[in-house]
């Protein structure tokens, strides 16, 4: 198996400590040497140890330098703030870019430099995420990994040269703040456009619960992770780690602790690994909490000198300890300003025992403030969604989130935008599922669609009646426009008959179509990635890969532990891979959930001829082995883009070695 590390009962509680006491961890403690396989290949058991690419080093700097550029330079402002939006059918207090929803679409062209001062005017801190783009890694937008996060107040000029043309988009990769409506379209024109079309139109799906009666989403991930909050917090900054677990010019704190206290393997996982979660603080000793409020913790300054024995009782497997300390803040369990040298088992089960009753309060009245959130004050209704919701074509839980609403570039199905042009048009449809945690089934009425793109790389043209769109994928229509009003409908597969989001275009005169409209292509043969095959320019290499890493997709619903290997989330891990190589990707989804699994910073190719993609689908059970070129140096995320799966531990680090 492919692990982040080697645990030891030792490192385990070191991890734990250091991630409560405001550091980072050192990357890959335990290193193991590659070891060949049966037909050569180099399959690791482990991530080697040694130095990794810094995001800012000069293997960076070379490969932004190889690509082309234009000599143009796209210079924008962009801000983050709060506002009021009208959504179509009501008006919501919440966070976008610019004041509307999606944000305003970006657009450059391959071969361009884009160049943008971004402000943040938000109470918490934020980055950008450039979604599907192969750009330098510094520019990634992952805070603890290739920047600091950006504080509340200041500024951040992203600058990079854009290369791919296609269908992309950014959002904000901290907490849940992409679930607020922080996400906006980028597209990027092909010089040499070789499709002809009459218009354009970009459709933008989400669902949508911010500011809906009292409704926020980290309450949400609150509760479906029983309180642990997220894995890339919120309230506060620091010094983060970067190639060699030293601190990175371009790495940085991320702020709300991120606690996964109850953990196990679960009736998915591996039986001996474990799902367990840890507890992730804020480098500038902030604790968890949705208000940002400090929260001091004592940690000892040094850890070589800790007798586990004296404290804890047994470790059931890699990952996971008897007392559960290692994944909780001292705070969390109670410890408070207890020095933990010498400290007995049974005193500290004791104290775990007495601060239960405060973590309970504590968390009752963190949910009640909200005051970092966009200004909603208390709590709103449960929003899961019920356990016996499933959908065929996901193979399972559509998802856990019963969302009110579900939008098309930002209205709801009462009062949805239009598009008009005339019949007999060509229309290049451009979706992008912005969703948190909903996969649409998407088609419009009265026409059948052709696919030419998905994730932004071109495709050999294929006829659909409807796709099949999961959350972070793109795909890109022809229709040839008829004469009339046609809806543009997006279910919200497995949430519910009433679940859905419209658009309407017109080529001619005639009433709105009614909400509930269903049209019979939602009844017809279902397009997903699967089922296409690469345009001839952009398929993958054939032959055997150079390195092999497997990825378990691990963790359940009740605990709500996701992880990968059955390690969650932490900046530190490092699977290693090396330039040059041709790195095979093998998922082994071990879970009765779905998840959309995105890679950064490169494009991978689907098997026997598919797509590339950045984004794909996973369903329970589903075995699928992925390949890509290592030809862009850095340190990249992998992770589910269901965000309250990433954010309670499915994500982790692609690292490359420094040669």
């Amino acid at each position: 198996m492919d692990s982040p590390s080697t645990h030891s009962r030792r490192a385990v509680l070191t991890a734990g400590l250091a991630v409560a006491g405001g550091s980072l961890l050192a990357s890959s403690p335990g290193a193991a040497a590659a070891t060949p396989s049966q037909d050569g290949r180099r399959a690791d058991t482990r991530p080697r140890g040694g130095r990794y690419v810094d995001p800012r080093g000069p293997e960076v700097a070379e490969a932004e330098s190889k690509r082309a550029f234009s000599g143009r330079v796209h210079r924008l402002h962009l801000e983050a703030r709060k506002a009021r939006i009208d959504i179509g059918s009501r008006t919501v207090d919440t966070w976008v870019y610019g004041d509307r929803l999606p944000g305003e679409v970006v657009r450059v062209t391959a071969g361009d430099s884009l160049s943008m001062t971004f402000r943040n005017s938000l109470p918490q801190p934020t980055t950008l995420h450039w979604h599907g783009l192969g750009l330098r890694n510094d520019m990634d937008g992952v805070p603890d990994v290739t920047q600091r996060p950006i504080r509340p107040g200041d500024s951040f000029d992203y600058r990079f040269r854009v290369t791919q043309p296609g269908t992309y988009w950014f959002h904000p990769h901290v907490g849940v703040q992409q679930d607020h409506g922080l996400y906006a379209p980028l597209i990027i024109d092909d010089p040499k456009e070789p499709l002809e079309y009459d218009h354009e139109w970009v459709v933008v799906l989400d669902d949508w619960l911010d500011g809906v009666d009292g409704s926020d989403p980290d309450v949400v991930l609150n509760e479906l992770n029983h309180g642990r909050g997220s894995m890339h917090g919120n309230s506060g900054s620091g010094e983060g780690h970067g190639s060699d677990g030293g601190p990175a010019h371009a790495s940085g704190g991320h702020g709300e602790a991120a606690g996964h206290g109850n953990h196990g393997t679960g009736h998915d996982s591996s039986p001996g690994h474990g799902t367990s979660n840890s507890n992730h603080r804020d480098h500038s000793g902030h604790g968890s909490g949705s208000a940002g409020t400090a929260v001091p913790a004592w940690v000892p300054p040094a850890f070589p000198d800790v007798d586990l024995d004296r404290f804890v009782p047994h470790v059931n497997g890699p990952g996971e300890l008897g007392l559960d300390l290692a994944n909780k803040s001292l705070h969390e369990v109670g410890l408070g300003n207890l020095p933990l040298h010498g400290m007995s088992a049974t005193a500290a089960a004791a104290a775990a025992s007495a601060g239960a009753t405060s973590r309970q309060a504590a968390r009752a009245s963190r949910g009640a403030r909200r005051d970092d959130g966009p200004g909603h004050g208390h709590n709103g209704p449960s929003r899961l969604l019920k356990s016996g919701a499933r959908s065929n074509v996901l193979g399972g839980m559509p998802g856990s989130v019963n969302y009110p609403y579900h939008l098309i570039n930002g209205r709801t199905k009462t009062d949805p935008e239009g598009f008009r042009a005339r019949p007999g048009d060509r229309i290049r449809i451009r979706f992008i599922n912005a969703g948190g945690d909903t996969a649409y089934r998407v088609a419009l009425g009265g026409h059948h669609m052709t696919v030419t793109h998905t994730d932004g790389y071109p495709v050999q043209h294929a006829r659909a009646e409807q796709l099949l769109i999961g959350m972070a994928e793109r795909y890109d229509v022809l229709v040839t426009a008829k004469s009339g009003v046609f809806p543009l409908v997006a279910v919200a597969d497995g949430k519910g008959k009433d679940k859905t989001a419209l658009a309407v275009l017109r080529t001619g005169n005639g009433p709105t179509p009614e909400p509930s409209v269903h049209p019979r292509e939602l009844e017809g043969p279902l397009t997903t990635a699967d089922r296409l095959r690469a345009a001839e320019g952009v398929r993958g290499r054939s032959g055997k890969p150079d390195r092999v890493l497997t990825m378990k997709l691990m963790g359940n619903m009740e605990r709500f532990n996701w992880s990968f290997n059955g390690y969650p989330y932490t900046p530190s891990q490092r699977y290693a891979i090396e330039e040059g190589e041709r790195v095979r990707l093998v998922f082994r989804n071990r879970t009765a959930m779905w998840h959309p699994v995105h890679l950064h910073g490169h494009s991978f190719t689907l098997p026997n001829g598919g797509p590339r993609k950045d984004t794909t689908v996973m369903r329970p059970g589903q075995r699928l082995a992925v390949d890509f070129d290592a030809d862009n140096p850095g340190l990249w995320m992998l992770h589910c883009h269901n965000i309250y799966h990433s954010e309670s531990g499915m994500m982790t680090v692609l690292g490359y070695r420094r040669k």
